[in-house]
């Protein structure tokens, strides 16, 4: 996973739109095993509020646990998943990485899939 995550940071520094470092982090943290998707999405988060106080843009992010049935998932209440979301609680750009591994952006209305592992 350190190897893994070190390829990371290069990958966010090339975008240089907030929408093009969030997709990079998304396409990276894509394919990673649950937790290390998550620990990915976490950095990548970081290095972005980093970036975005270099700049002096605020990047506020809220980290909290949810069942998979919340937010228009389409999952159950079974099964867990983190999501990250701005101050608002009905923010409408969020990531959301459940236990299982699926990988989930929502930047208006509509979640986007970039992998299912069936618990959505």
């Amino acid at each position: 996973m350190i190897q893994a995550l070190e390829t990371l940071e290069p990958v966010s520094t090339k975008a240089h739109t907030l929408s093009e470092r969030i997709h990079a982090a998304l396409q990276f943290a894509k394919n990673l095993p649950p937790e290390e998707c998550l620990a990915a999405i976490k950095i990548s988060l970081a290095a972005i509020q980093a970036y975005c106080r270099t700049i002096e843009k605020p990047f506020v992010v809220i980290e909290e646990r949810i069942t998979c049935d919340q937010h228009d998932l389409g999952g159950n209440s079974h099964h867990q998943a983190t999501l990250f979301r701005g101050p608002c609680k009905d923010a409408s750009v969020a990531i959301c990485v459940t236990d299982r591994g699926s990988l989930l952006y929502r930047s208006s209305n509509e979640w986007q899939i970039y992998r299912n592992a069936g618990d959505i």
